[in-house]
């Protein structure tokens, strides 16, 4: 597993370099022009080319398929360099830039490979929900990909990321099992890069020296997917004993469920706040980790359209066009990746640039035909995904219960005190009544906090309207701008889950749980890169000022911050040693190892399967429970079952009817006497497998086996597993 790893780095180094000049391309504006982009560029590239050749559904999906689709990114890629020859030695400029991404890459996914080392396994929470969609997409011979849990049908959820990852899986070779785990490392390393990789840029364009924009970048893809919460203080300040509770018990788990609240009629509020580096830690391949890397990208993005709109008029129209095209492809990929931060990250894009360029008319005629370019090609790109996916949730419902100002602070603690500093001391000096704006402000959050229970929200709606202020005062500086705006961005979703949250499956008190955890980690996200350049920033400042005043506000500084960054720190550290103890097994990339050794005969059947059923192959086994170990064929294999974990279904789907039809007939399909309404079941569902172990054993008993021995062939059996193909009845 060793050679896998050094593998998928190797991959990884050859994916970067393909998409080095196609980042160059879409960021040349940056002080990096995209040095540090090119490997989550070539990446969606490279899936990109892969997945529209397999919705044609002319290829059969495997290693070859995906051979072939480097072969043709290769030949656009020489196409591009021969287009814009003229600026072949700008290119080369930034090759210094690409190594030093390389490297940084290499060593966070090597972080990741260590971190998934000692925790590997693929069970609990929804593990096995993400390892059923990432062997689905890796099985699936057309787009959208056959749902593994409800066969027949196409999956309706964000299967784009797991695609992405697929595509590793098969350049590489590894089983689905370790490709999980190094999925999750290179996830982890390239959204430590591409966050950098804002954070590097906007402190170069802010004017700080060298020393201090290579600190805001390490700060910045630091903060994003290393740093924790501040929940950790509750147990330091108890001694010594931080983990004496393990993992799921202690601070590990409680970390990401800080925000709660219970009242003497019990619970009224429950929300999620996970963070990147609880997602890394926990090792759910969810949609918006996977998304994460392509959001930060998405800020860069916004960073380039913002201080490009003075030359973008001006620009080569090919250049335009394909800059413009290739934004289109990323904001089309969030949605297809993880469809909550499209609005978000499209809007910090757009809207960002269209602030910047308001009173210039000629800045606003090229902005809005580079809008309308990406959204065409966002549109054009993503149509297979657009027509196939149905989001469920459609409303919207207003906030009853709030965050509590105490449970807030422990996890946004630290970023927003690091906004607030770089707020007010951009704002004191920005004009003569700044001190005073920022003393009004201040007064009105105090005043606020006294208000119902609307504490977190007064504070917060106090930092948008600070944070506003400064951003149009410096609209036209082309660092603090991006800056500002990111930061906007930031706290207004921080605001807007304080209002509003998405009416979707669960009702009180988890009304808003989804909505708080998706915004939140988008926030989360947006802040930590901004505050990279605003650790910075404010230092820079401070050294400037040579009299005794400066002295003391770098005392308070280092006083202030260092002790909450340690703080940050610790969590990730004791958390992911936690996580190690309470894994079964350890020291090896095999997400199925603890199964293999707690269930090896299920496990045998699951990879003899997954080799030898044919592509049209479709189970029959017992229905699921949501976070358990049911449905474990289809998770373990991508081969659909008729129906898996029910609730999932009813999440993804909205309809509870189909899906009680679905579990009836399996019930009655392993429970009847009767051939005729045997063979109805497995003729409606075209079911070509039978299964029989111990889900189905505990769920129907040891008789239900005997009258499918009568019945079928049972073409493997693996200690107290069977597997039985369906004949003609």
């Amino acid at each position: 597993m060793v050679i896998d790893s050094i593998f998928w780095a190797v991959v990884l180094i050859g994916v970067s370099a393909l998409g080095a000049p196609w980042a160059y391309l879409l960021f040349h504006s940056l002080p990096s022009r995209g040095a540090f982009l090119s490997a989550p560029i070539g990446l969606l590239l490279l899936h990109h080319v892969a997945w529209l050749g397999l919705s044609t559904k002319l290829f059969e999906n495997g290693r070859g398929f995906v051979v072939g689709a480097v072969v043709v990114l290769v030949c656009f890629t020489m196409g591009l360099l021969g287009m814009f020859h003229w600026r072949r030695i700008e290119f080369r400029l930034t090759s210094r830039l690409w190594l030093v991404g390389v490297v940084g890459l290499i060593i966070m996914f090597a972080v990741g490979v260590a971190l998934r080392w000692i925790n590997p396994e693929i069970s609990g929470t929804e593990k096995p929900m993400d390892f059923a969609l990432l062997n689905a997409v890796l099985r699936a011979s057309d787009v959208p990909p056959v749902d593994p849990w409800f066969s027949g049908e196409s999956l309706n959820y964000y299967y784009v990321g797991y695609s992405v990852m697929g595509i590793l899986i098969h350049l590489t070779d590894v089983t689905p099992a370790v490709g999980y785990n190094l999925a999750l490392a290179v996830v982890l390393g390239l959204a430590a890069v591409v966050a950098g990789s804002a954070g590097y840029d906007i402190s170069t364009l802010v004017g700080v020296g060298r020393l201090g924009r290579r600190t805001s970048g390490m700060l910045s893809g630091a903060l994003v997917v290393v740093a924790g919460n501040l929940a950790v203080t509750r147990e330091v300040l108890k001694g010594p004993a931080i983990d004496v509770n393990g993992f799921w018990q202690g601070i590990g788990w409680h970390a990401s469920r800080t925000i709660q609240r219970e009242t003497t009629e019990g619970l009224v509020d429950y929300t999620i706040n996970e963070f990147p580096a609880f997602s890394f830690i926990l090792g759910d391949l969810h949609p918006h980790v996977m998304a994460l890397p392509f959001t930060a990208l998405a800020v860069s993005a916004a960073v380039q359209w913002m201080i490009a709109g003075s030359t973008r008029a001006h620009e080569d129209r090919w250049l335009r066009l394909l800059s413009a095209s290739l934004t289109g492809l990323i904001l089309g990929a969030l949605y297809s990746i993880n469809a909550w931060d499209a609005p978000t990250f499209s809007g910090l894009v757009v809207v960002g640039a269209g602030l910047v360029a308001v009173g210039n008319a000629q800045r606003m005629r090229a902005l809005g035909t580079d809008a309308l370019i990406a959204m065409v090609t966002a549109v054009v790109l993503w149509l297979p995904y657009l027509l196939s996916y149905d989001p469920v949730t459609r409303s919207l419902g207003l906030v009853s219960v709030r965050s509590e100002a105490v449970d807030f602070v422990q996890v946004f603690g630290l970023l927003l005190l690091v906004v607030v500093v770089t707020l007010v001391m951009l704002m004191w000096r920005v004009r003569p009544d700044g001190r005073l704006l920022i003393g009004v402000i201040g007064g009105a959050a105090f005043v606020g906090v006294f208000i119902g229970d609307g504490e977190v929200l007064a504070v917060l709606a106090a930092i948008l309207v600070l944070s506003g202020l400064a951003f149009f005062s410096y609209r036209d500086a082309r660092g603090l701008a991006p800056l500002l705006w990111i930061i906007v961005v930031g706290v207004s979703l921080l605001t807007f889950v304080e209002f509003v949250f998405v009416d979707d499956f669960f009702g009180p008190p988890y009304e808003r749980m989804n909505t708080v955890f998706k915004l939140h980690y988008q926030a989360w996200t947006l802040l930590a890169i901004a505050s990279g350049p605003g650790l910075v920033l404010v230092w820079h400042r401070l050294r400037l000022v040579r009299s005794g005043s400066g002295r003391f506000g770098r005392m308070i500084f280092v006083g202030a911050f260092f002790p909450l960054v340690v703080l940050s720190v610790t969590y990730p550290i004791h958390a992911s040693l936690m996580k190690a103890q309470a894994s079964p097994v350890t020291g090896t990339l095999d997400g199925l190892a603890a199964d293999r050794a707690s269930r090896p005969t299920e496990v045998a059947v699951a990879d003899w399967m997954r080799v030898r059923a044919p592509r049209n192959a479709v189970l029959l086994e017992a229905p699921g429970r949501a976070y358990s170990g049911d449905s474990r064929m289809s998770t373990w294999t991508g081969i659909p079952t008729v129906v898996g974990w029910i609730q999932h279904q009813e999440l993804w789907r909205g309809s509870q009817e189909q899906i009680s039809v679905r579990v009836a007939d399996v019930d009655l399909a392993y429970q009847t006497n009767d051939l005729k309404t045997l063979r109805a079941v497995v003729d409606r569902y075209g079911v070509t497998h039978v299964i029989f172990g111990d889900s189905e054993r505990r769920r129907y008993g040891e008789e239900a086996e005997a009258r499918f021995h009568k019945r079928f062939s049972a073409v493997l059996k693996v200690g107290t597993t069977s597997v039985f193909e369906v004949n003609q009845l």
